[in-house]
């Protein structure tokens, strides 16, 4: 939810954005047989709603929800995007942010918070964000948003090297010496 609440932030402080970007958030719904992942879910139906309210117009609307387990979709976008927020508390691996620059077709700068499991990985060539600092998240989509072609798609092609220069074996073993130590 807070990546919907820093774009709502960019919208709000960065009105050029306006009619001009469009969030597609993928929210993988699971554990719906608990009432606190449904209310949730609900919540972020109502965030999204809310944004669309204040912010759409009769040809634009702000963010496009998905709320459901669609990978081919998921990939679909990652392959058109021109950013991606990545924005988890804490995480182990998070493929995401490994895939969207592995099957972007023009670049995609990614927005990656710290406490994401790659990080370590990836958080040289992203943009990177503490994910609690709503407003520091916006001002990192702005600056996403407004890099030149040439340096996302360069950051993009190193991304998607270091995505694929660790096979997920490894990281596993990885891990598993981790909890020894």
């Amino acid at each position: 939810m807070r990546g919907l609440f820093a774009y709502r932030a960019l919208l709000a402080e960065r009105p050029e954005w306006r009619e001009r970007v469009v969030h597609v958030a993928f929210a993988y719904p699971s554990r719906q047989d608990l009432a606190v992942y449904r209310d949730y879910t609900a919540e972020v139906r109502q965030v999204a709603d809310d944004i669309n309210e204040a912010y759409g117009t009769a040809d634009w609307t702000p963010v496009v929800l998905h709320v459901k387990d669609d990978f081919a979709r998921s990939l679909a976008a990652y392959r058109l995007a021109d950013v991606a927020l990545v924005n988890p508390i804490r995480d182990g691996m998070n493929l995401v942010a490994k895939e969207v620059p592995v099957v972007s077709d023009h670049g995609c700068a990614l927005v990656l918070s710290r406490e994401a499991g790659a990080y370590e990985e990836l958080g040289s060539d992203a943009v990177v964000v503490n994910p609690y600092d709503v407003s520091a998240t916006a001002e990192a989509l702005h600056e996403a948003l407004t890099m030149a072609d040439d340096e996302r798609a360069a950051r993009t092609e190193r991304l998607a090297a270091a995505a694929v220069a660790l096979p997920p074996q490894q990281w596993f073993l990885d891990q598993l010496d981790a909890l020894r130590d």
